[in-house]
């Protein structure tokens, strides 16, 4: 039996970013995280950042924390 690792990939946060057509300043502003350490994980500085700023930047970007760990390629959000 295979089990997935949860790993944060950068590229896919700067990748769907980019598709919602948001500048990364935006982005961090609507997720209430400085600039500095958004930029950070898009550059793959930060594999290890808190759990609440994930979900706090994925409802910015109306997708999921799953999507931003590769647990699922599907980048919607959930319905609630």
């Amino acid at each position: 039996m295979s089990v997935l690792e949860p790993v944060f990939d950068g590229e896919r946060l700067r990748a769907l970013r980019k598709r919602r057509k948001l500048s990364a300043e935006k982005t961090a502003r609507r997720a209430n995280v400085s600039t500095r350490h958004f930029r950070r994980l898009e550059a793959g500085q930060r594999p290890n950042t808190a759990a609440i700023t994930l979900a706090r930047i994925a409802l910015a970007l109306d997708t999921t924390v799953e999507y931003f760990l590769g647990l699922t390629d599907d980048d919607r959000t959930i319905d609630w």
